[in-house]
């Protein structure tokens, strides 16, 4: 390896360039056209440069589409030694190293935004934005920055990469993926910068509670940027899904496309199962992921099983003690006093019957899902309903934690006047302990461990006779399945009646069970022809959520900004 020191500029063109070993790999295809030419920027970074810069130099050239060079002295550039480069890829900072650490001439300066100015690419990894803060032109290229007072990172740990924009071709079609690195909290984001991939910020690991940027993607007048905020060292770098972004983010910064085929080795795979007028399935990795069923044999359409993309179910269908609860469900318990959500014993069926119509469920390319449907509620011994109901739910594709979520939406209008209401409360006339439930529900499965519930507001901690009631604008239910954590949370939507909505939650020797009850408190009228919404978005998740993160989904939900952090 060359590296110069403090030397003229014109001298350095005949020691700019270093290669590391041999050529390597053979693999380029023909199609793909001639091969990417990167310049790899080295030789200064408070991070290991020595090791890092030859693993990046591996992962491009391994796949025979790039040919490398690197320089450990980017100050000394100038426009002609750019010239046979497609993409400058940076590894190099200065970070902490002082003033003359950035003390780059202006021809240097000029032919660097040059290049990128009159249609090249120009790449970061990691701590490579971490330079010139007071350049307001680097920043634009950098996309993200380290800014001093603002941005942190917590200790390296075990997180997941989510894709959010799978319409660019750096990330199309890429899969979710784990990685153990480390994650940067609130960097500096130039103007017209886009967020690829994030990941989801823990406190508990000295995070922000928010989803922080992972991968980024802009345009500097005509050349095209790429930021991989990823990468602190070796070993993060051997990550599968670390790779694949980096090579497609340096293939688009330099060309404008990407030829690399998504889905690197390794990632699981997803298809659909379906039953014509019976039920939707995802199947994963690990089975089931979630299951749609609409038969029309049933008394009430439903989820089950939920699961965790590793094969973990959380719910229970027709549990022995209570047959008429089904996973994921929604039925009212009294409309006019007639009961919609109890088996009759001496019918086998409930008092109140629930149809439905209408039903489209699409099942998209991309393994996301929607489900629309219209339904009506009626006495057993009437022919004409007295309620109706159009109900979407939107279910999102897995994301990079591999949970997924539903928004759920239900209108609801009265055909004739009705009372909606549930068992009364305990210190109601003919109250009972078990009072206040209905409407969408979850019952657990038989086997989960280690129960926790919390709200928006925090943990909950005292049960009365193995429930809680209380309002707040999100809950979470999570537990050990087969020894794993996961959970599922509801989102109430601001403009739902009786927001923040009453929860009623059981926590009891073989229950487990929770609902948002909007009617937990007290009944709710309708006049014929009066309509109500409810809005809710719930999430299948691996691991437990805290309060933070409860507030922080609610927010991007009820299409609020974010609170700030104390």
């Amino acid at each position: 390896m060359i590296r110069l020191g403090r030397v003229p500029a014109a001298c350095a063109a005949a020691f700019l360039i270093s290669n590391i070993g041999p050529a390597i790999g053979q693999k380029h295809e023909p199609n793909a056209g001639p091969a990417v030419r990167v310049l790899l920027l080295s030789g200064q970074n408070n991070h290991d440069w020595k090791a890092t810069t030859p693993k990046l130099r591996v992962i491009l050239e391994e796949t025979g589409r790039f040919k490398v060079d690197v320089s450990e002295t980017p100050g000394l550039l100038t426009a002609s030694f750019l010239e046979p480069y497609d993409v400058i890829l940076s590894n190099w900072n200065s970070f902490g190293l002082g003033p003359d650490a950035e003390n780059w001439p202006e021809e240097a300066k000029r032919a660097y935004f040059d290049f990128v100015h009159r249609g090249k690419g120009h790449v970061v990894v990691h701590a490579g934005s971490a330079s010139f803060p007071d350049w307001e032109e680097y920043g634009r290229l950098t996309l993200a920055t380290w800014k001093a007072g603002q941005t942190s990172h917590g200790p390296r740990h075990k997180f997941s990469v989510r894709i959010d924009k799978a319409d660019h071709p750096v990330t199309a079609e890429l899969e979710p993926f784990e990685i153990e690195d480390e994650l940067w909290n609130r960097p500096g984001l130039s103007k017209g910068a886009t967020v690829l991939a994030s990941s989801y910020s823990a406190p508990d690991k000295e995070g922000t509670g928010q989803w922080e940027p992972a991968a980024l993607a802009g345009r500097f007048d005509r050349g095209r940027c790429f930021t991989l905020l990823l990468g602190h060292d070796v070993e993060a770098m051997k990550n599968p899904g670390y790779q694949a972004l980096l090579r497609r983010g340096v293939e688009w910064a330099a060309t404008g496309r990407v030829v690399e085929k998504a889905n690197p080795a390794g990632q699981p795979a997803w298809r659909w199962e379906s039953q014509a007028g019976k039920s939707l399935a995802l199947i994963g990795p690990g089975g089931i992921l979630w299951q749609f069923r609409y038969d029309q044999t049933l008394d009430t359409v439903y989820f089950h099983p939920l699961s965790t993309a590793d094969g973990k179910t959380l719910t229970w269908d027709i549990p022995p003690d209570h047959i008429w609860h089904h996973g994921l469900w929604f039925s009212w318990k009294f409309i006019n006093k007639v009961n919609y959500w109890e088996i009759d014993p001496k019918t086998g069926r409930p008092e109140g019957r629930t149809t439905w119509n209408n039903v489209k469920v699409i099942a998209r390319e991309d393994f996301s899902a929607g489900v629309g449907m219209d339904l009506a509620y009626c006495p057993a011994a009437e022919s004409d309903p007295v309620l109706t109901e159009k109900r979407t739910i939107e279910i999102t594709q897995p994301d990079a934690e591999r949970g997924y979520s539903m928004d759920w939406t239900s209108v609801f209008t009265a055909v004739r006047a009705i009372v909606l209401d549930r068992t009364p409360l305990p210190d109601e006339p003919g109250g009972q302990s078990w009072g206040g439930y209905s409407g969408l529900s979850v019952r657990f499965a038989k086997d989960v461990a280690e129960r926790q519930v919390t709200t928006s507001d925090g943990p909950i901690i005292g049960f009365q006779e193995d429930r809680y009631r209380g309002e707040h604008t999100a809950m979470d239910y999570s537990g050990l399945f087969d020894g794993r954590p996961a959970g599922i949370a509801f989102c109430d939507h601001p403009d739902n009646p009786r927001s923040p909505t009453p929860w009623y939650a059981i926590r009891g020797a073989v229950m487990s069970f929770f609902t948002p009850a909007v009617i937990c408190y007290g009944p709710m009228t309708l006049k014929p022809g009066q309509s109500m919404t409810l809005r809710y978005r719930v999430f299948i998740h691996p691991g437990r959520w805290d309060a933070g993160r409860l507030r922080a989904e609610y927010q991007r939900f009820a299409g609020k900004p974010p609170q700030a952090n104390h």
